[in-house]
């Protein structure tokens, strides 16, 4: 009998259930979609690469495992309020608690079931997608993987739990709920009090979020010099508290003083619109910015996620510019000399051209005494003769570098680059050099030392060679990396035990293990991006329902005003879509100075012109993508809206009388 009910009720509040559904199969299809991603056997044979990246999509899951709980349990909790009266008569009927738990339970598991069988089938093409997009951010050639029977059990355990847990959810409310108040009616809204304190906050709230946002973006810049992030950390956090701020502050007056425009609130039915605002931003006030809040964090991280692909893509060159690189200090031991080393290499692509170059040192710290900690790093001068540096710039394309009786230095390190050396001279071969600047510019031709000085060659003439190296350019760019590395790896005995150790570097293998990181976190990142894009939105499409029956009320005299249908449907598309728009401006807005910030970025890492292009296309990307979500559940939620609210004339439904 309570299969038949609820399946009765299901069929009769399916507009009130969609959202919910909608929500729902979301989460299970991006859920669905992940866990097969990460038991892939292509994950699993890139997790050698990269160590973090099961563990990151572990993490995913569990963190949007715990964002869709608490949609689900409010949206729940709304559908039990859009109800409740209806429990109340039953139980005036005489109908038990317990029957109505069982039928509400029933209803439920139903429409959660439906919710899951959609879910699962949109998943199996997600997955795909997600599939074909690692595959593009690897650069390998896509193939269809086969799912995985770990992935789906996953999915199902992780879903028929997160729907047991709202179950029950519900039916410890309705155990412990009384009649009165079921059936009790909803608190009217009020206007807003001191409309004109609540202004001056807001435009507080404002000023200081942008204060915070320059000041944000200064320390950013700052970061990559002093290298301390914690500042920027709380600034960071400051960022997101003001953001929450300013939306309470705006969403709790806007409305409100709009409504003191006699010239706009007196045009068509702007006042309609404005006092059913009013009313909404009163109530959902924390509630919007809290979304707000939500949203500008999932717009940062999909930003951070995108722009670290393309920072891998510009900088593999600049970590590893030939195809194989070598580097012996010849105060150490090592497992594979350079000679076995080019046999190894050779077995797997043929060596077409090759740079030999040194360092040289006399073990003194001349120079590098003026970095704070250099004798903890037990760091000496180092350098490299100008003649074998141009030769190496030359062959990646770069112009030869210049220095008359002047040295300079390079390093990977922006707080060494900062370093003034203007004071420091030193005397070689009866010479004195003087100091022409520091560089980060040039590609890393000495990956293991945090920075050395290029000189002309007459300066290291007679002195020790400290560092053997050599660039290789190989016939076949794309070797296999990952076998030509494990060969070129041994095992060194340390003080704390053993490790593992590889005196050659492979770009192919620097650009999957970059890749396959930078791929991680951009699915990862996405992942829980649009599951907190979705959830927002499905709650701020829950709160605008909510208030269907006090909409109705407001419609209906203005039926009876003379609005007709399509007037009725304009004031209700303009108050939707304001209330929706409040919490959704400012991360849409945002991702434009973020793509410019991150442009930025990438000038100070000597990545400018096409990085700063690649950066707002990125944040044009994502501004697309969270527009569509947007547009999806605001179209859901007018439509549904339309039904319930728009009179066209006298009609009885449901549970009473209206006018429709």
């Amino acid at each position: 009998m309570f299969a038949k009910l609820a399946l009765r009720n299901v069929r009769r509040q399916i507009s009130n259930y969609l959202i919910y559904f909608v929500t729902v199969a979301l989460s299970v299809a991006l859920l669905f979609a992940v866990n097969n991603l990460s038991y892939s056997d292509r994950i699993r044979q890139l997790a050698e690469l990269s160590s973090d990246m099961k563990s990151m999509f572990n993490m995913v899951t569990v963190l949007s495992g715990l964002v869709t709980a608490l949609v689900l349990s409010y949206a729940t909790g709304f559908m039990l309020k859009l109800r409740k009266k209806e429990f109340g008569m039953y139980l005036t009927l005489g109908m038990t608690r317990r029957n109505i738990q069982a039928l509400f339970a029933c209803e439920t598991w139903m429409l959660s079931g439906l919710a899951l069988i959609a879910g699962m089938g949109a998943g199996l093409v997600i997955f795909q997608l997600l599939v074909a997009l690692f595959s593009s951010i690897m650069e390998l050639p896509f193939s269809i993987s086969a799912y995985s029977v770990k992935g789906i059990a996953l999915t199902l355990a992780v879903s028929v739990g997160l729907f047991a847990l709202s179950s029950l959810a519900s039916v410890r409310y309705l155990k412990k709920v009384t009649i009165s108040d079921l059936l009790k009616e909803e608190a009217a809204e009020r206007s807003e009090k001191h409309p004109v304190l609540w202004c001056i906050l807001s435009v507080v709230t404002l000023a200081g979020l942008i204060g915070c946002l320059i000041i944000t973006y200064q320390n950013l810049m700052a970061a990559f010099h002093n290298e301390d992030g914690v500042i920027l950390l709380l600034w960071l956090a400051t960022d997101l508290v003001m953001i929450f701020l300013a939306h309470f502050t705006l969403s709790r007056t806007l409305a409100g003083m709009l409504l003191r425009s006699k010239r706009l609130k007196n045009r068509g039915t702007n006042t309609v619109v404005l006092r059913g605002l009013s009313g909404k931003m009163t109530v959902n006030s924390l509630l919007i910015g809290a979304l707000a809040t939500l949203l500008v964090f999932a717009v940062g991280m999909s930003n951070v996620a995108f722009c670290e692909k393309i920072f891998s893509d510009l900088s593999i060159k600049q970590d590893c510019p030939y195809d194989v690189m070598a580097m012996f200090d010849l105060s150490e031991e090592h497992g594979v000399s350079m000679e076995e080393g080019i046999q190894i290499v050779e077995q797997y692509s043929p060596i077409i051209s090759q740079i030999d170059y040194q360092l040289y040192s006399k073990g003194e710290t001349t120079l590098c005494s003026s970095i704070i900690g250099y004798d903890l790093m037990e760091w000496t001068d180092k350098y490299m003769p100008l003649s074998q540096f141009n030769a190496l710039l030359t062959g990646c394309g770069y112009e030869p570098l210049t220095l008359k009786d002047e040295y300079l230095l390079f390093t990977t390190v922006q707080g060494i680059s900062d370093v003034d050396f203007s004071d420091k001279s030193v005397t070689l071969n009866g010479k004195t050099y003087s100091w022409a600047g520091n560089s980060t510019f040039y590609p890393d031709f000495a990956r293991r030392e945090y920075m050395y000085f290029i000189i002309p060659d007459e300066a290291v003439a007679g002195m020790p060679v400290s560092d053997v190296c050599a660039a290789y350019t190989l016939a076949d760019h794309r070797p296999d990396a990952m076998a030509m590395l494990k060969d070129l790896t041994y095992v060194q005995k340390t003080s704390d035990g053993e490790d593992e150790r590889c005196d050659f570097a492979i770009q192919e293998a620097w650009r999957l293990f970059r890749n396959a990181n930078a791929g991680t976190l951009i699915i990862g990142t996405l992942y829980v991006s649009t599951v907190f894009v979705c959830m927002a939105l499905a709650i701020l499409s829950l709160k605008t329902l909510s208030t269907l029956d006090d909409e109705r009320r407001r419609f209906a005299v203005l039926y009876r005003l003379g609005a007709d249908g399509k007037t009725q449907k304009a004031a209700l598309f303009k108050q939707t879509g304001a209330f929706f728009l409040m919490p959704f401006a400012l991360p849409l807005i945002l991702t434009v100075p973020l793509g410019m910030i991150f442009g930025k970025v990438y000038e100070i890492w000597n990545f400018a012109g096409l990085s700063g292009q690649k950066a707002m296309e990125t944040a044009a990307l994502i501004s697309l993508v969270l527009a569509g979500i947007y547009a999806l559940y605001f179209f859901i939620t007018y439509r549904i809206a339309c039904e319930q609210v728009v009179c066209l004339g006298t009609e009885t439904r449901g549970a009473g009388t209206r006018v429709q």
